[in-house]
């Protein structure tokens, strides 16, 4: 009976082979039918049927022993076994694609354009110095294949390289190292195929290398890279480095021992007993990955190097966000290494021009913003360098403490030129260049957001108290002519208070008062005569007129001006235990010492808190007496008295709030 392998499953069949059981596949082309026939004929131990199956699940090409694929197509020559077998075979489709178990995994490099290849490229590549290549082997060949090719190579290839090779190849110790730097696991005709690619059309040979297990495609892409030309386009170089880090980062030792395992039962070499020597030989290989990186990349002028290493490690962290693989946080180490010097250099100029800004500050802006501007170059040409190390630290959970540094140096002198010389603008352009620059590092950003936020509210907060500033001065403003004849100005601004040419700063105001006389000539009303006066510590100064809208503004501009002030600074003093008088009487924060007179004995001193006084008006006067005792009274005239508008004022609003203290007022 005739006897069939599925090409899709693995799955044995006795009789015509027309669909699996398993699977419900069909053959569908020449090389299928041609395949399965070699299988049965091929087929003499467990051992080889499970290579088979293995290979067949993964899609290699399969090696059958000489002569067995010859035998096959003879037999399908014979029209009854075709018929037999329910085929036509010469409507195949040998082109179709094989069917997979899965999807391909997306890889990151497929966008990359035309591969560019260097016009001084070597002509042989690390692919070609590996004994395989020396010899014209692969990997399921016995020893006495790899002898006979030694032989034959060393007619045309130096003789001790041939010998080297053999020797190597046919040692199960030093073959490892080389079945780790080969391609094992792939046909030997694909092997081939990739040697001849590599040397005549890069593009293709990196296509097909898209569907290959991790260490070969890393070994073919690691052997590609000292082809590609400098002047290919950055993210192309980074495309690929990428992909080569993210394919080194799956290689399994287990998967690799098998594959090593299943090639050598083919061979006739001993297995590999464990896992442990074959993660050691892809260690090595991870390190010489790194190399293959390193040697390509110093190639490149400088500018793009650093281009291609910022779009490697920004691709490989998501700008940061992911851990990049191990080869990519390697490569940038040794990229850290490189450009120390660099970095320590442009760092100390940076020192220098912060030096140079903070001695000039009190000069003005005109000399520091030439310096700002110079700085601003020199931070974002350093930074453009330190890029690469700042994504790579911040995908690892760390900052780059070079960065760090500077960026918090830079912050500080944004800091002292807003709170030191109010430079409002140069210290928000520092705070922008750094949010720029330094967005990799965390602390600095939250420290940067929080200047920020501060900024804007002292900024807000001094813009109100400008408009503030600027409301007082209309508020207090005024001035007025004084007089029918020879007019006098009274004038109040914040400049101070002014009566015929003589002047007091607001400040040094200690003392106001106002008032009005009603005029009358025998019961008749004759008119109203109005009084003001200030004074400092040393003069009085009154003023007398009898223009009613020139002392109701005045007076109202005094009291915002000067009486405001004196009224703050009394119930200041009070709080902080100060006693003032007024007139006979003395003022305290809890009531009033009054002064209580007698006709024929000494004036009596009653003290009273402010539960027990009140307050009236009367006579041009401002009255505090106590409630029980009518005698017990402070009298300040109006017109006479400093500062009787100011203690009224203070003691109505404290009765309002019912408060034992009288500095309280400001509590509510």
């Amino acid at each position: 009976m005739t006897r069939a392998i599925c090409f899709n499953c693995g799955a044995k069949k006795f009789g015509a082979f027309t669909q699996c059981a398993a699977c419900k596949a069909t053959p569908s082309s020449q090389e299928q039918l041609e395949t399965s026939m070699a299988l049965c004929e091929h087929m003499h131990s467990s051992q080889q049927l499970g290579i088979f199956a293995e290979d067949i699940h993964q899609h290699r090409k399969l090696v059958f022993r000489p002569g067995v694929l010859d035998q096959a197509r003879e037999a399908l020559k014979d029209p009854q076994l075709v018929a037999m077998l329910g085929l036509v075979v010469k409507n195949a489709n040998r082109d179709s694609p094989r069917p997979s178990s899965s999807p391909p995994r997306p890889s990151p490099a497929q966008a990359a354009s035309h591969i560019k290849v260097r016009r001084d490229a070597p002509v042989t590549t690390d692919l070609h110095k590996t004994a395989f290549a020396i010899l014209d082997v692969t990997t399921r060949d016995n020893r006495r294949r790899i002898v006979e090719q030694a032989e034959e190579r060393s007619l045309s290839v130096d003789h001790e390289l041939c010998a080297k090779a053999r020797s190597e190849l046919t040692n199960p110790r030093n073959r490892l190292s080389l079945e780790v730097t080969w391609l094992p696991g792939i046909s030997p005709k694909r092997a081939s195929a990739y040697c001849t690619l590599i040397r005549h059309d890069l593009d293709k040979y990196m296509s097909a290398a898209e569907n290959e297990a991790p260490l070969v495609k890393s070994n073919l892409i690691a052997a590609a890279l000292e082809l590609f030309d400098a002047d290919m386009d950055a993210d192309d170089w980074a495309s690929w480095i990428y992909q080569l880090a993210s394919e080194s980062d799956q290689i399994d030792a287990e998967d690799v021992l098998r594959l090593v395992n299943e090639d050598r039962a083919v061979a006739g070499f001993p297995l590999v007993s464990g896992p442990e020597l074959v993660e050691e030989e892809v260690s090595n290989r991870r390190r010489y990955y790194k190399d293959a990186i390193k040697n390509a990349i110093d190639r490149l002028p400088t500018k793009r190097m650093i281009d291609v290493m910022t779009d490697v490690v920004e691709t490989a962290t998501l700008s940061g966000e992911e851990a990049a693989p191990l080869l990519i946080d390697e490569l940038i180490d040794s990229y850290e290494l490189g450009v120390r010097s660099f970095l320590e250099r442009e760092a100390d100029n940076v020192e220098k021009l912060i030096g140079s800004i903070r001695s000039s500050a009190s000069n003005g802006v005109r000399a520091v913003t030439p310096l700002i501007d110079k700085l601003d170059r020199v931070i974002r040409n350093w930074d453009r360098v330190a890029q690469p190390i700042q994504v790579s630290m911040k995908s690892r959970g760390l900052e780059h403490d070079q960065s760090r540094r500077m960026a918090l140096d830079v912050r500080g002198l944004g800091v002292d030129l807003f709170n030191e010389h109010q430079m409002l603008d140069q210290a928000e352009r520092l705070t922008n260049l750094l949010r720029d620059v330094f967005a990799e590092l965390p602390e600095v950003v939250n420290r940067l957001e929080e200047d920020s936020v501060a900024i804007s509210n002292i900024q807000r907060d001094r813009e109100k108290a400008q408009k503030q500033a600027n409301d007082w001065v209309q508020e207090i403003s005024f001035e007025g002519q004084i007089g029918l004849v020879f007019k006098d100005t009274l004038r109040i601004s914040p400049n101070g208070v002014e009566w015929k040419g003589s002047r007091v700063a607001l400040e040094n105001v200690t003392g106001i008062g106002w008032g009005a006389t009603r005029n009358s000539v025998n019961g008749i009303p004759t008119g109203t005569d109005y009084f003001i006066f200030w004074c400092d510590q040393h003069n009085v100064t009154r003023v007398q007129l009898n223009r009613e809208t020139v002392y109701s503004t005045f007076i109202d501009k005094l009291w915002k001006a000067v009486g405001v002030r004196l009224l703050t600074e009394m119930l200041g003093g009070l709080r902080e235990g100060k006693r003032y008088r007024f007139g006979n009487a003395i003022l305290d924060d809890f009531g009033m010492e009054l002064t209580k007179s007698h006709l024929f004995s000494a004036d009596e001193k009653i003290k009273a808190t402010w539960a027990e006084l009140q307050i009236w008006n009367a006579n041009g006067s401002l009255h505090v007496g106590k409630t029980n005792d009518k005698k017990a009274v402070l009298e300040l005239p109006y017109q006479g008295a400093n500062n009787a508008h100011v203690l009224e004022a203070a003691i109505r609003t404290k009765f309002k709030t019912g408060n034992p203290r009288l500095s309280s007022i400001f509590d509510d």
